[in-house]
């Protein structure tokens, strides 16, 4: 019997521990760490992301990415596939800072209504975090 609660206190400190880790990991996901959002206006003065979604109507929108690095480049793509058929919809180029890792893209134009998978590409085709997003027509 003694060799049962021996192994039940061990047992039940290794599921303690795997839950710790398991949970600091899931707080650093929502604290910090890259991210990917939408939205159908952004004031940069404010930070505020107006109408944030994954789903919208025909028309433009704002695409805000947060990094855990900065980017590292100057010249960049946001690129828009289309999930049902695996094509590129779309590609926007943008210039930035190298030093960025909050970086907003204005006037991002979804004119059919579809599932996409939207993705910041540095050039040459890196993809450095990609989201997707559900159009619908007006």
């Amino acid at each position: 019997m003694s060799f049962f609660k021996k192994n039940l206190n061990s047992l039940i400190a290794i599921v303690i521990l795997l839950v710790a880790i398991m949970g600091c990991s899931k707080l650093k996901d929502l604290a910090g760490g890259e991210k990917m959002t939408f939205c159908e206006n952004y004031i940069s003065a404010t930070d505020n992301c107006e109408g944030e979604s994954t789903k919208f109507t025909t028309g433009t929108l704002t695409v805000l990415t947060k990094l855990s690095d900065p980017i590292g480049v100057s010249e960049v793509d946001i690129n828009i596939t289309d999930l049902a058929s695996g094509k590129v919809y779309k590609t926007f180029p943008f210039t930035v800072t190298p030093d960025m890792t909050y970086i907003y893209f204005d006037n991002v134009a979804f004119t059919e209504p579809g599932k996409y998978k939207v993705s910041l590409l540095k050039k040459g085709g890196t993809v450095v975090i990609s989201n997707e997003i559900e159009i619908v027509a007006r």
